[in-house]
Parts: C-alpha cells; structure tokens; sequence
C-alpha cells in the first residue's frame, strides 16, 4: 500500500484555486476544504479586452496576494472550444497497446505533429470483440504554454491543467447527489456561456460525444427569442451528429446549467418540443455550497453572463480529474519534485520513529552515543538524497532555459537571409539580445528598400518592422540607398530576463 506522506504532513484545511482564461475574460473560483466539506469561497472575473500577457500577469499576481493562491492546489481549465475530441473505437483491450495507438491517431485526427500538442485520454470500456472506445482529448500546445507563461510571471504554478467538459460533468454529479437518472441510457449535458456553449452526451457517467456550440447568451442581447430558436436548431443539430456516430444509445433527457442573466429567458415548454425530450434547466449554483464570503462575492460580479458550472466541477474534484493536459515537460519536473518531497518527508518520519525507538532503549540501557550516531547516520543519507534529488531539478530547469534561447540568433540569421533580395547589399546586423533585431546596408533603388521591409514585416519572428531612415547619396556617378532598418520580434521570441543565459 502506497502512503501519501504529503497528505499526512499538510493540513487537511485547504484552498483550491481554478483559473479559466479565454479571449475576453478570466475567471477564478476558490473552493475552500476543511477535511471533507468543501465549499465555494470566492468567485472573482477580470476583462481583458485590453491587457496584454505581461499586464494580465501583474493582474494575476496582485489576485494572488489577494487572495492567498497556494500552487499546490492550483488548476487551470481549458474550455472545451480551445480543444479538439474525438471518441475512438481502438481495435485492443490492453492499456499499454492503446497508448501507442494513440500517439499513431494524433496525425490523423489533427493537422498538427505530435510534439505541436498535448493531449490525454480516458478508455470508456470495451466489448466482447476486443475494441476499446476511447475519449481523446487534444490542445495546441501553445496554448497551455501561453498560459503557463502568464501564471509563472505572476509567481504561480499550475498543478493540474483540467478539461472543463469533464469539470461540466462533475458539476452535474454535484447538483444530482442522490438522485439516480435512468440506467443505461445516455443524456445531453449543456453548459450555457456568454460567448459559446458546451454540447456533451454522458453514458454510465462518462463522455461519450461532444462538441463546441459557438453561440453564446450575450451574442444576442435583447433577442432572446431569435437566440433560443437558434439555440435550438444547434441542439437538434449537435443531436444528430451525435446519432450519426454512436448508434443505438437513446438519449434520456436534456440537462442545461445557465448563468445567472439567463433566469427565466429560456422557455423550457419550447424546448421540450423543439427537441422532443424532457429538458431540465438548472441555474449553475444550484446544489452548491457556498461560504458567506463566497455568496458575496458571486452577487457583486458586473458580468452575470459567465458560466462557472465546469470550473466549479473541476474544483470540487480536484484529486479525481481523469483528463490533465499538463504538459509532459512539466509532468516530469513535477514527478521529479514529489519524489524529492517523498523521500525528504520519508527521512522526517523515518527519524521521528528513531527518537522514539531510541527513546525507548536509551531509558533501559543508557547508551546515548551509539543511537545518537544511527541517527545522525540515517540524516546524512536523507539530507545526501535530498541534494542530489536539488541538483537534478537545477539541472533540468538550466537545460530548459538553455533550450529556449539556444540557436535563436542562427534562426534570425537565417530567416534574413532567406527574404533578401540580390539588390540588397547588408553592412550589418545587430541584436540587442532580447527583443530586436537592427539592419544596415544599401541598395540601387529606394523601392527595393521598402520590399525588403514588407519581405520582413510577413516573416513569423518580426512584426511592426519599420525603416528608420532610407537616404540617398551618389558613389561613382550612381546613386545608392543607405538605410537603416528595425525588426522587433515577435512576442514569443523575445527573450525575458529569465532566459538570458
């Protein structure tokens, strides 16, 4: 049996933190455990229509003083329209021949290499012939990264980088604990959002299909008639695709979780007879404990047209998540640390049952010094495991900072090399080493100056190129064009403090 040490040595009161951040808007919920009760302390959103990256991290760094945030029960939710599923039916039984089988699918099922994602998945059961069906779940790796870049400047770490469909359904058990639906049969679970919703079928509680409803509540406003009548063609269209791909799963019901400024505008009437199936409609804190600070909070938000239901899901879960698009990077160096955690908390317990073993021996046999010496023993190898287990993690993040800025000058190079045209002769390049890029030269012709620009402007490394002066002068009868050119790199490519070697 494998003891979690670290669950013995933390307090059983804890906060978990989720974080959801999309194109206009992020969310944070907390969700506050002392033992087993957990309840919903604080729900906070934040626009974003103009902050960029490095603001919205000085944002979420004040949030984290705020607020308290421990990385150890931090959770960042990918919504399910920045993904990509797909319900596989694998021709295997065996967990490990699934997995290969995997890795063969992502060329297949995206347009992108295996290392431009991250993906995870959950076997859904198997049959008698030996096919196993497969939920998989895949994200364009710059994403994650994005926002993994966003919560470290601002001093936090994800733990945990949960599905929100799965988080919808967890939801879903918590607003019907105690309540059995019919067995056997499989259900639409939608999650209404102010920009998009969320269209998943469960059987035997499990995802079975889903996809991205890419109209949302606020698209609308005023109208919501037009918008239920639209709604309702994309549900019986998301029904149909459904039943085009899983036959001979009835459908039970429809459950819907609604924000607050949703209230009473969906006619349930006209929906049961638009889809022909029962529809419930829930609001999203139905079923949800809150504290007194946490009812607070949700009544003063501005935005009442935000969905928090697959946050709330993911919090209240946060041991049981089955899907993680942490990346694999990141899984490593945090294996590496819990292993690290392990054997240190194992060494403080292994010398706190030598005390008292000791204890006990040196009251009947007065022998101080030779279990004073095992103890100091049994320190030495804990402490010389310890700093083996820091140097291997010094080690790694040294690599990865090496192997972000390794080769960056070569890649500029280059991709100058390859937009210039023959009439255009280079005096000089420089580069400030962080974020741009200067170049000096002339040229037979003003024109071919401001190609070269252009050529510049739609290379993917620089952008708002601009030519700083272009001049020009005669040289044996003929005239030439000085100029001077600067290329600021992209966002991505500039070099932060942190990676400077």
């Amino acid at each position: 049996m494998k003891i979690n040490l670290t669950e013995i040595f933390h307090k059983q009161k804890r906060v978990i933190t989720v974080f959801q951040i999309d194109n206009s808007c992020l969310r944070l919920i907390q969700v506050s455990q002392d033992k087993r009760e957990k309840k919903i302390s604080m729900v906070k959103t934040l626009d974003l229509d103009s902050l960029s990256d490095e603001k919205l991290a000085f944002k979420i760094s004040d949030l984290a003083l705020e607020l308290k945030i421990d990385s150890r029960y931090l959770v960042l939710s990918i919504p399910r329209y920045l993904t990509t599923t797909r319900d596989l039916d694998l021709p295997s039984a065996s967990p490990l021949e699934i997995k290969d089988m995997i890795e063969l699918q992502i060329g297949k099922q995206t347009p992108y290499a295996s290392d431009e994602v991250i993906k995870d998945y959950q076997i859904l059961g198997s049959n008698v012939d030996g096919y196993s069906r497969v939920l998989l779940v895949i994200v364009h790796r710059d994403i994650v990264n994005r926002y993994f870049k966003i919560l470290e400047t601002a001093g936090l770490k994800a733990q945990k980088v949960g599905f929100s469909s799965e988080g919808l359904l967890s939801w879903k058990n918590l607003v019907y604990k105690g309540k059995a639906l019919s067995p056997n049969k499989a259900f639409i679970l939608i999650e209404i959002d102010y920009d998009s919703s969320d269209f998943e079928v469960v059987l035997n509680d499990k995802l079975i299909f889903g996809r991205s409803i890419s109209l949302g509540f606020s698209q609308m406003p005023g109208q919501s008639e037009l918008w239920q009548k639209k709604f309702v063609d994309e549900i019986n269209h998301s029904i149909y695709a459904y039943q085009s791909e899983v036959m001979g799963k009835e459908i039970d019901r429809i459950i819907m979780s609604r924000p607050r400024l949703v209230g009473d505008s969906l006619d349930k009437t006209v929906l049961e007879k638009e889809c022909g199936l029962p529809v419930e409609i829930i609001d999203q804190l139905e079923g949800v404990q809150l504290t007194a600070e946490g009812t607070d909070s949700y009544n003063r938000l501005v935005r009442t047209d935000l969905s928090f239901s697959g946050m709330i899901g993911l919090g209240m879960t946060f041991e049981e998540h089955k899907i993680d698009l942490m990346p694999q990077e990141h899984q490593i160096g945090k294996a590496v640390k819990e292993k690290g955690k392990d054997l240190y908390l194992m060494g403080i317990l292994l010398v706190f049952i030598l005390v008292a073993v000791s204890g006990v021996f040196l009251g009947r046999m007065y022998n101080k010094e030779r279990y004073l010496g095992q103890l100091k023993q049994q320190l030495e190898k804990v402490q010389g495991k310890t700093k083996e287990l820091n140097a291997m993690i010094r080690g790694i993040e040294t690599i990865k900072d090496r192997v972000y800025t390794r080769g960056l000058s070569l890649n500029l190079l280059y991709e100058v090399h390859r937009v210039i045209s023959p009439e255009i002769y280079l005096v000089s390049m420089s580069f400030d080493g962080k974020e741009s890029l200067t170049l000096r030269g002339q040229s037979n012709e003003m024109s071919e100056v401001f190609n070269f620009v252009n050529k510049l402007e739609e290379s993917g490394y620089f952008r708002d190129v601009k030519s700083k002066y272009a001049t020009k002068r005669k040289v044996e009868d003929k005239e030439v064009t000085d100029f001077e050119i600067i290329c600021p790199l992209e966002n991505k490519y500039k070099i932060t403090d942190k990676h400077k070697l």
